[in-house]
């Protein structure tokens, strides 16, 4: 049986899997990922996390036919180079695909972690079937992927995609993680929906998520969800506006790309139809009547294995320029 590895870089663990074929997780390990070590520590400490699944698919009699990696941050997948890595700063153009193939003497590529996230999708969950897809990461940040003719597009500069840093308010606005301000991760990320959260909790807009934080002691998006799952109208609202800001987003795209589908996933979409629906509305509203009536909203179906998956799918997809 022919197995892939598939590697997830996240901020606190770093997962890998091995994989079947057929999308088939048999085997995972995970670590800390402790951003502070040297580049080199790291790279040692994935090289073991990665040689058992090695050792467990030729235990089944099996072989592994390459590694592939999502990591997010400014990745040539061409070369194999991390440029930079917000998840790891000590990794800074640093070849580290073609060190981990030779450690390993199997093929290893790497791609932005929503792209892999996207290509399990494609392959096996919500966009299977798919020729022009968008898929969309809601957490503390936004980011987004975009298949078109059945292909990952990429770019010309391997950036495409960028949609969370789409400006959405025209004149000031929040001051987004990239510099500028007023884009959609500044007003629909993790912290752009805390800081309106709080605004309402201090007008005295959502008393039920009030008394919610002061029993838990801190304010989250799940809290929000929870709150607006028993009627607060302050919870409920903030969902709306969160929705409305990423609709409004996506309803440029979807004038622009004529997408089939449209994948969310990520942290933030736990929300459920508080969220899915004013984006669908927003959608229905901003965008021209046609692309808008052909673009289906749907959340992401692998969950928080579609880094790993998609990963493995990385590892056995030619590469195309």
């Amino acid at each position: 049986m022919q197995f892939s590895i598939g590697f997830d870089l996240g901020g606190t663990t770093m997962s890998a899997a091995l994989v079947d074929a057929a999308g088939q997780i048999h085997q995972t390990a995970e670590i800390d990922t402790h951003p502070e070590q040297a580049a080199e520590v790291t790279l040692t400490r994935i090289q073991g996390l990665i040689s058992p699944l090695i050792s467990a698919a030729q235990a089944q009699g099996g072989e592994v036919v390459g590694i592939g990696m999502g990591i997010a941050g400014l990745v040539n997948t061409y070369t194999g180079w991390v440029h930079t890595a917000p998840n790891l700063p000590q990794w800074k153009n640093l070849p580290i695909g073609p060190t981990l193939s030779e450690h390993f003497k199997l093929p290893v590529r790497i791609d932005n972690d929503v792209r892999v996230a996207a290509m399990g999708e494609l392959a096996y969950g919500a966009g299977q079937g798919c020729q022009q897809l968008v898929c969309l990461t809601v957490g503390t940040g936004i980011g987004s992927a975009l298949i078109l003719n059945g292909q990952l597009h990429r770019g010309t500069s391997l950036s495409a995609g960028e949609l969370g840093h789409i400006p959405v308010i025209r004149d000031g606005g929040p001051r987004c993680g990239c510099g500028s301000h007023g884009c959609l991760e500044s007003v629909a990320g993790t912290q752009g929906i805390l800081a309106l959260a709080k605004r309402y909790m201090m007008r005295g807009l959502a008393p039920q998520l009030a008394d919610l934080v002061n029993a838990k002691g801190k304010l989250t998006p799940a809290l929000i969800s929870q709150a607006a799952a028993a009627g607060d109208p302050g919870a409920i609202a903030i969902w709306h506006e969160v929705g409305t800001w990423i609709g409004t987003g996506l309803a440029g795209v979807v004038n622009l790309l004529n997408p089939e589908r449209i994948i969310i996933g990520g942290g933030i979409a736990q929300a459920g139809e508080l969220l899915f629906t004013p984006i669908r509305e927003a959608i229905r509203l901003r965008a021209f009547e046609l692309p808008a009536q052909a673009a289906e909203l749907v959340p992401a179906a692998l969950g928080p294995e579609a880094g790993l998956i998609g990963a493995s799918v990385l590892a056995r997809t030619p590469l195309e320029k």
